[in-house]
């Protein structure tokens, strides 16, 4: 297939594939090199201000969405894609919590305050968001058509939901005090959103060639993405018993799956590599954790785990560290550099290094 707007489209699809077989070609594993772009156009008075409209309005969103990706120039195996979602954990707002439209993102107000009254927050078709999301999804999937590739719908993970639908105290508290009844009420959204997934993504897949979700990874099949942010909160016995259940639901819901995750959770690493179902992990580093270096043996059991690697971000200087500890097959990172010299550079840097490692 041929998208105008992501050239040579057919040799990044070869490289994907190969990502996914535990493959290296053309010496470079899958490299997602960006810069800051000095160019970037500025952005219309509407775009930065508070607000639903911006968000709900499919063609308001479609022209920011366009423009929020022109802050990166895009290098190597990053394509031109675009995600529908208007925010993290979207599937809040579709179980009837509140959207709070900020100027950069958004989030969503507590609906509920105790389990007692966990039957407030469930998943409903009827649901205002969830009907402007589908408006929004055809809308983006029209003037993609041909021209470049559109997410799945990043719906997020059950610890994410359901401490925005509590509150985070409350949900701590719940969480700590009533561990069967959270248990049963996290399986139930997760259940709720994989009918929600289904619904979507004949929607999103209409024009598109294979799946891409929202960091971005590509798959030649129907590929979920899931994440547990909240998760950091937890023992990895408490993590394992009361909602590993429902992360275990969403991620089986599909034959690729990817794992948002940070190495402020990295206390959960065993229970991760458990999923027999779960493919990609992608490894983030938050801002408060140690040097990103310091999650190399974490790295290194994911992979001699069977599980395929994406890491994100890393700087310029780390890149050699990690590709001499790493197996470059089924590996896959985001790279930031200063400009787009700096970027072709590190291509040229990332082959070499590849090479050597295979050797």
């Amino acid at each position: 297939m041929h998208f105008d707007e992501i050239p040579q489209w057919a040799r990044l699809r070869r490289r994907y594939e190969a990502f996914w077989r535990r493959e290296v070609i053309d010496d470079l594993p899958i490299a997602h090199i960006q810069n800051p772009n000095p160019d970037r156009p500025p952005a219309e008075p509407w775009m930065l201000a508070e607000g639903p409209e911006k968000y709900l309005d499919p063609r308001k969103f479609y022209r920011l969405s366009r423009w929020r990706r022109t802050a990166w120039n895009w290098h190597t195996d990053l394509f031109r894609y675009l995600s529908p979602a208007y925010g993290p954990n979207v599937f809040a707002g579709f179980c009837g919590a509140q959207p709070a439209f900020g100027a950069d993102t958004v989030w969503h107000e507590p609906l509920i305050r105790s389990l007692d009254e966990a039957d407030r927050f469930r998943f409903d078709e009827d649901n205002a968001y969830w009907r402007a999301h589908l408006e929004t999804v055809d809308y983006f999937a029209e003037q993609c058509q041909g021209r470049l590739l559109l997410g799945v719908t990043d719906f997020g993970g059950p610890t994410d939901w359901i401490s925005q639908a509590m509150g985070t105290e409350a949900f701590l508290i719940a969480t700590l005090e009533d561990p069967d009844r959270m248990r049963d009420f996290a399986l139930r959204l997760a259940r709720e959103c994989n009918r929600a997934y289904d619904l979507v993504y004949p929607r999103v897949m209409r024009y598109n060639d294979g799946c891409v979700n929202w960091m971005p990874v590509w798959g030649d099949r129907r590929l979920v993405t899931a994440q547990d942010d909240m998760a950091i909160n937890f023992s990895p016995e408490m993590y394992r018993e009361v909602f590993l259940p429902a992360l275990r639901e969403t991620i089986g819901h599909s034959p690729r799956s990817v794992l948002h995750w940070h190495d402020g959770c990295a206390h959960h690493l065993d229970a991760l590599l458990g999923i027999p179902e779960l493919a990609v992990i992608q490894f983030g580093h938050d801002p408060s954790s140690p040097p990103f270096r310091r999650q190399l043996p974490c790295m290194q059991r994911i992979q001699a785990s069977g599980k395929l690697l994406f890491i994100s971000c890393v700087e310029a200087e780390d890149v050699e560290f990690f590709l001499r500890n790493l197996d470059p097959r089924g590996l896959m990172m985001i790279v930031n550099t200063a400009d787009d010299a700096a970027s072709a550079r590190m291509a040229e840097d990332m082959r070499r290094w590849t090479r050597q490692r295979l050797a």
